[in-house]
């Protein structure tokens, strides 16, 4: 890792690669997703003491955990990417570029089993992604309120269905 960017700075570099501040503000608050999307100070105990090659070159900036799941910024020269990896493992398991909806339809879209949980799903699922800052909570959760059997054909190429709705929802 080049540079691991202090927490003080942390904001500002988010800031400044578009985070939506509705999102960063919501890291950690938004008691529907405890767990989920918990504050990086982790990350801050972690991180220099990784000598992962995902880290070879760049700079580094936590944006939150989920447990041992952590997302961050990385950037060197012209790459700027959000990446998703696991304490245990040197290697990247989501790549979202710099597309911060991206990021946002995951969070939800592994909040929607929960959600549905709930008597008035649709409304707290819109209300979740609302405080995040995701604009298209309502076509996310239409898109994923299917019926069981059509979902166990998409979850065959979970991949390939996400970037569908991501398209269809019009962040990709």
């Amino acid at each position: 890792m080049k540079k691991l960017i202090p927490r003080e700075e942390r904001n500002e570099k988010l800031i400044s690669c578009g985070i939506p501040e509705q999102f960063l503000s919501s890291i950690g608050n938004i008691d529907e997703l405890d767990f989920m999307v918990e504050d990086p100070k982790g990350a801050y105990f972690y991180f220099p003491t990784m000598d992962y090659k995902i880290f070879s070159g760049f700079e580094v900036t936590p944006i939150f955990n989920c447990g041992e799941e952590f997302y961050a910024l990385f950037e060197k020269n012209d790459i700027r990417k959000i990446v998703r990896f696991e304490l245990e493992n040197d290697e990247i398991y989501s790549d979202y570029g710099l597309n911060w909806n991206l990021l946002l339809m995951d969070i939800l879209w592994r909040y929607f089993d929960l959600a549905l949980e709930e008597d008035d799903s649709m409304s707290l699922f819109c209300s979740v992604g609302k405080r995040l800052g995701f604009l298209y909570s309502e076509k996310l959760y239409q898109c994923l309120n299917i019926p069981s059997d059509e979902i166990s054909i998409k979850l065959e190429n979970k991949k390939k269905w996400k970037i569908e709705v991501a398209e269809k929802i019009k962040i990709l």
